[in-house]
């Protein structure tokens, strides 16, 4: 057995502090079905003894419906679409975000994902926090790039939309509508400084105390049910509904796309801030990113 003293207890230094910078990004959004479905097999078994404590049943329709990508096969895709890293660029540690559970439980997505990472990185996940969760992963990221000195950080956030059972009644903030990851490779240059740009928290106006007045806004789907108003910003792009997890890095990306090609400078090496609510959690997040030198993949 071993302990591990969390990153985030380590006090921050005096001074000014500093913004993660993207720069590499892939996205990866998959179409049809993955493999034939084939009832009786013993995932069926599993499920319905899983359910059955919750008087839940197993929706065998609702299952072979689906796309039945695994998070590591979504993982592997947005990976591949990321790109071999170049000399120097390999990542020291990878965090896996996401906010349904996987199907598939005889794989661990952090574990496979490391696999296939060049140097080994510490990689782990989390989950648990709905659409708010990338925003926690992003955290963790950098207090252990200050803690470690550590500058090569990698976020995977994805959306695994296969479910063996119904969704709760009722609409919901984490309605999943298919597949999608997205492989954001940053650099953290700020050393022990500590992170600015950032909080998340119950809507206020204390929430918005680090909030760039000259960022532009990338909104998540979630913000459209915040009666609390964000600060006034420019608004660049807003995320898909159906997308708990990548909904608005996928729209980020999007917009710094566009900004690269030429056609929305105003996006062009300005910060920007990603932002998104989660009702069932009444929390906000947000988050401010360089992505001047972003390359797309």
């Amino acid at each position: 057995m071993f302990r591990a003293t969390a990153a985030v207890r380590r006090p921050h230094p005096a001074g000014p502090a500093a913004l993660p910078r993207l720069v590499r990004a892939a996205g990866y959004v998959p179409t049809g079905r993955s493999t034939p479905y084939l009832p009786g097999d013993a995932r069926e078994e599993f499920y319905q003894e899983l359910g059955a404590p919750y008087g839940v049943d197993f929706d065998r329709d609702r299952f072979a419906a689906g796309g039945r990508r695994t998070s590591v096969e979504l993982a592997y895709g947005a990976l591949d679409a990321l790109g071999p890293p170049a000399a120097g660029e390999a990542p020291e540690l990878a965090v896996i975000a996401y906010a349904a559970p996987d199907f598939e439980h005889t794989e661990l997505v952090a574990s496979c994902v490391r696999r296939r990472l060049p140097g080994g990185p510490l990689a782990f996940a989390l989950s648990d926090q709905g659409r708010l969760t990338p925003f926690s992963a992003l955290r963790v990221a950098v207090e252990y790039a200050r803690r470690c000195g550590w500058s090569r950080l990698l976020l995977l956030v994805v959306d695994q939309g296969t479910q063996p059972f119904p969704p709760p009644a009722g609409p919901s903030p984490a309605e999943l509508r298919g597949d999608a990851a997205v492989a954001l490779l940053l650099h953290w240059e700020g050393g022990d400084r500590p992170l600015g740009g950032q909080a998340q928290g119950r809507p206020g106006p204390e929430l918005f105390d680090h909030w760039p007045a000259d960022a532009a806004l990338v909104a998540g789907a979630g913000l459209a049910d915040l009666t609390e108003p964000v600060p006034p910003t420019e608004l660049l792009a807003e995320g898909a509904a159906g997308r708990p997890a990548t909904g608005s890095w996928t729209a980020l990306l999007d917009a710094t796309a566009r900004a690269g090609a030429g056609t929305d400078a105003d996006a062009s090496g300005r910060p920007v801030v990603v932002a998104d609510y989660d009702r069932e959690r009444d929390a906000l997040a947000y988050c401010t990113l360089h992505t001047g030198e972003l390359r797309h993949c």
